[in-house]
């Protein structure tokens, strides 16, 4: 073999080395992900008989004094490998938890696209003293713990207590920034003020230059912001823990309770539900994103 091939037969075999490592990586971090999805997904359906009396649970469905349906007269005596009733289960004990949480998560949104557009709008738009530590103290909530919100919360608006709405404050504290954050990165991308003044040039009023330039510019980034809004508020945990009452409950908390309360089955349930809602918000997220990312790399 001449100096030359040797030379290029090298680089190939680092190459393809590097190859085979990048792959056997990629292989382990699939693993490591899609592992625990599947393990909650088998157990949500596997019966007791399955499974061995230790996992039963102690929550409200196994009580045979509450009358929840079929759960504490039949669960124990189901019989074969798979089962649906823990999904019944869950809807039965927890559903209106999910309802609720779906309610303060388009709640949020709806708040958030108008909070984030008319804010965003006014923080790109106007020059104002101290503009730069209003924008600092929105993103404060992002930093603090959970429990330091709820308690801050709670002081405040302690006449509301045990109301969804107090939830929702909690929610949108931590939603808002992020909405914001999409609008005004959007905004500061572009020269769109050159573009108002065009518009009020030829008589466009502001509702025309909202409608006509605003909006259709901030589409991709209201879509993303919703999406984002929609899963934090869906999933936030630390803060609703503490502001939630039995009747409030939202899904996170509920989902706690069946991990404390309920059999593996039913928190596997619990889970496959939160992860059936939520997967296909971020993998539209990440669609839409990744599509948007594509569209101004082409642009430039």
């Amino acid at each position: 073999m001449s100096a030359s091939a040797a030379s290029e037969s090298a680089p190939r075999r680092r190459l393809g080395a590097w190859t085979a490592y990048s792959a056997a990586m990629s292989l382990l971090m699939v693993f490591v992900i899609l592992t625990p999805i599947l393990i909650c997904v088998w157990g949500s359906f596997t019966t007791l008989s399955t499974m061995g009396a230790a996992s039963t649970g102690s929550g409200a469905g196994w009580q045979p004094q509450r009358d929840l349906g079929v759960f504490a007269s039949g669960a124990r005596d189901t019989q074969g490998l798979f089962t649906l009733r823990w999904y019944e289960y869950v809807f039965e004990v927890y559903g209106h938890t999910l309802m609720l949480s779906l309610q303060l998560a388009l709640l949020a949104i709806v708040i958030t696209v108008v909070m984030g557009v008319l804010g965003g709008y006014a923080l790109v738009r106007y020059q104002f003293r101290g503009k730069a530590l209003l924008e600092e103290c929105i993103q404060l909530p992002l930093a603090l713990p959970g429990i330091s919100v709820a308690v801050a919360l709670i002081g405040t608006y302690g006449m509301i207590r045990g109301s969804w709405v107090i939830i929702l404050f909690g929610h949108l504290l931590y939603t808002l920034p992020f909405m914001l954050q999409s609008v005004t990165n959007t905004l500061r991308s572009y020269d769109f003020l050159e573009l108002e003044r065009a518009a009020a040039s030829l008589g466009a009023g502001w509702w025309q230059r909202m409608r006509h330039i605003l909006l259709p510019n901030l589409k991709h980034a209201l879509v993303v912001g919703s999406l984002l809004v929609f899963t934090i508020s869906l999933g936030e945990f630390n803060a609703s823990f503490l502001l939630t009452t039995p009747v409030t409950l939202t899904l996170p908390a509920a989902l706690y309770d069946s991990y404390t309360n309920d059999s593996f089955q039913v928190s596997s349930a619990a889970t496959s539900v939160f992860m059936a809602v939520v997967l296909p918000v971020l993998l539209a997220i990440q669609l839409i994103g990744g599509r948007e990312m594509k569209e101004m790399g082409q642009a430039a």
